[in-house]
């Protein structure tokens, strides 16, 4: 064993059940399943047990229909779903335990009724709850039951109850959701009798080798559960002799960015919130707080604040962290960059987990790389652009045996996103090519920086595949806005009119002015970064969009709000649903996007945010090459670092 990662690496005493290691992987939305234990549910899983992980904590089972396409308790297949990962996941040693809940007042139930709660409080999807009767209390008692009975019958090792995240059980427990008159509310000792009765019932159907465990924490509302209240609930529960482990998380649906953390947040965010509940609680204790490697997990152990840690997001990037870090291959773990795009964003818009940085996830059974094999035949690869579509193309044509020609026109690999990390709380996105990178030359990629290509060049070099990734730049000519798209902006050609690029590459210390305008047209990070650089620099900042809100693009994975909050705190000012009309001298013009008369607003400088135009001009050149083309990214149109990493990971796994 690594001695200094002895503690993360050393077995642990979970009740009944023994982990191998200390690396946890909690409970986290897929929809791979569409209701049940799937083949491509029970292959994602499966990969990270092979990669070495200690104990799987499954995403929520819900109780009811209304938690589909999420797995759903008593759904056909279900348990036999159980028995096959089990039987699967044996070999390499991963305990898997259930997580079972319901989220409340955050979910109308499956007929189209009102959700349900403690009482009639309005949650975050709007509508009021439906304050439970102490028979649905009973059913709801029930359905628990019968949820663990199937993890029972499905052969799992434990049973985790989610009584967090401002779901239902948490709703019983806050004083600011629970407003009952009855039993089950007002004091502390009523509000804690929901919990309390459920996991009696529960722990009454688990056999005594299976273990039980609760996710418990504050909601960070005014009036609502504290921390105080969360480690006596713990406290009672560990003294009822009810509980096994106590997972220790934070946040609820109105802090969505402390469930999940972006990438702005530090590693070990949630340690702080978590200590003073820890104390005096002898049941192991797991924390998450966007921990991505075994050496951080080690020391959050080693220092005493918990005894196992989640690496969930750092898993669903690379199943294989354990295995590697014990390899001593560190250096080869595809890094986790917390920008919650696939795996929060791909859940809530396409219904299914993915990742930015990981093409393989819920489709391992067709796309895991242990599946790349060297081919029969090695072709002449030439890749032409070194940004993340480029350097994944690179990467896997190498894994696949092609001798592999990588053409940078810069001094340096990594395009837009070297451009990318250079806005305030954004350093971290530049892992994945910095990764990127140590990988094609550790795969022996010939690596041709300061090389601009053109059709005459890809003759000279004869390859049997060109594969193009030269990327995109802002469009700046005309102005042109999603939401008027017939519109020329008058001045735009002016000097004072910058684009995101100009911005973060200029000379930091440079004379910006006192005002600026940041126009956002496609609602992405590039405006939020834009206004941070310039707040930062002590100018004072106009947001304006032709959005309803404010960086929509960034609200679904959890980085509008916090982004909104640290600007807020600035000289800043948000106008949506506003067009630009004109740049003049000193100021710029603007109306509503719905009519009204235009209005001037104070700009010694105008970022102009746009989406960006293809470089397709090799592209174009080389339509009558006779070997094979094939572009990726967002020289096809400019879309999302996820996208550009599949298209260049794709085409060069298609080449034979």
């Amino acid at each position: 064993m690594n001695m200094s990662l002895k503690h993360v690496l050393s077995p642990l005493e979970i009740g009944p059940v023994t982990v191998k290691n200390r690396v946890t992987r909690t409970g986290h939305a897929t929809g791979l399943g569409g209701g049940t234990m799937s083949r491509s549910l029970i292959d994602y899983h499966v990969a990270r047990a092979k990669g070495g992980v200690g104990l799987t904590i499954l995403e929520a089972l819900g109780i009811y229909q209304s938690a589909y396409p999420f797995l759903v308790a008593g759904a056909p297949g279900m348990v036999e779903g159980y028995q096959a990962l089990m039987a699967e996941v044996a070999p390499y040693g991963m305990k898997i335990f259930q997580q079972i809940g319901h989220l409340g007042n955050e979910i109308p139930q499956a007929d189209g009724s009102p959700p349900l709660s403690a009482s009639d409080s309005i949650g975050a999807i709007g509508i009021p709850a439906e304050p439970m009767s102490r028979q649905q209390i009973a059913g709801l008692i029930a359905a628990y039951v019968a949820a663990a009975e199937d993890c029972v019958k499905g052969g799992l090792d434990g049973v985790e109850v989610h009584m967090a995240h401002g779901y239902l059980i948490q709703q019983f427990m806050s004083p600011l959701y629970n407003q009952r008159t009855d039993e089950y509310g007002g004091s502390f000792e009523n509000r804690m009798r929901l919990p309390l009765e459920l996991l009696v019932a529960v722990k009454k159907v688990l056999p005594a080798t299976m273990v039980l465990g609760v996710r418990l924490s504050a909601d960070l509302m005014p009036g609502g559960l504290t921390g105080e209240d969360v480690r006596n609930a713990a406290q009672l529960f560990e003294d009822r002799k009810l509980i096994d482990f106590l997972n220790l998380t934070m946040g609820d649906n109105y802090t969505p960015n402390k469930i999940v953390a972006p990438m702005h947040e530090p590693v070990g965010y949630e340690l702080p919130h978590d200590r003073p509940i820890r104390q005096g609680i002898t049941v192991p204790v797991l924390v998450t707080g966007r921990f991505r490697t075994l050496e951080e997990a080690d020391q959050v152990i080693r220092q005493g604040d918990a005894d196992l840690v989640a690496l969930t997001r750092a898993h669903i990037a690379d199943p294989d962290i354990v295995r590697k870090t014990i390899d001593g291959r560190v250096d080869e773990v595809r890094p986790c960059i917390a920008c919650n795009h696939g795996c929060i964003g791909g859940v809530v818009t396409m219904g299914r987990l993915g990742c930015a940085v990981n093409v393989a996830v819920g489709a391992e059974s067709a796309l895991a790389e242990d599946l790349i094999k060297p081919v029969e035949q090695p072709r002449k690869v030439l890749i032409i652009g070194g940004g993340p579509a480029g350097l994944e193309a690179a990467r896997i044509a190498a894994l696949k045996g092609h001798t592999v020609i990588l053409a940078e026109a810069s001094d340096a690999l990594g395009g837009c996103i070297n451009i990318a990390k250079r806005a305030p709380r954004r350093i971290g996105i530049g892992d994945i090519t910095d990764w990127l990178e140590r990988e094609v030359y550790r795969l022996g990629v010939d690596v041709r920086l300061g090389t601009y290509v053109q059709a005459a060049d890809v003759a000279a070099i004869a390859p049997d595949v060109v594969i193009v990734a030269t990327g995109s730049l802002p469009r700046m000519d005309d102005g042109r806005q999603m939401f008027s798209p017939g519109h020329v902006v008058a001045g735009i050609e002016s000097p004072k009119v910058l684009s995101s690029h100009d911005l973060l590459l200029g000379d930091r210390h440079r004379n910006l002015g006192r005002h600026a305008v940041v126009f956002d047209d496609p609602g992405h990070y590039e405006g939020i970064a834009a206004a941070e650089f310039l707040i930062e620099s002590g100018v004072a900042v106009t947001f304006v969009t032709g959005h309803p809100s404010f960086s929509p693009r960034m609200e679904l994975n959890h980085t509008a709000a916090p982004a909104l909050e640290r600007l807020a705190k600035g000289d800043f000012r948000l106008l949506t649903s506003t067009k630009l009309e004109a740049v003049d001298k000193g100021k710029v013009q603007l109306s509503h996007r719905h009519g009204g008369k235009a209005f001037d607003v104070d700009a010694d400088m105008v970022v102009f945010v746009s989406h960006n135009r293809p470089n397709r001009e090799l592209l174009d050149e080389l339509e009558g090459f006779s070997g094979q083309v094939i572009p990726v990214g967002d020289v096809r149109s400019p879309r999302y670092l996820q996208t550009a990493i599949r298209e260049g990971h794709l085409a060069a796994r298609s080449i034979a």
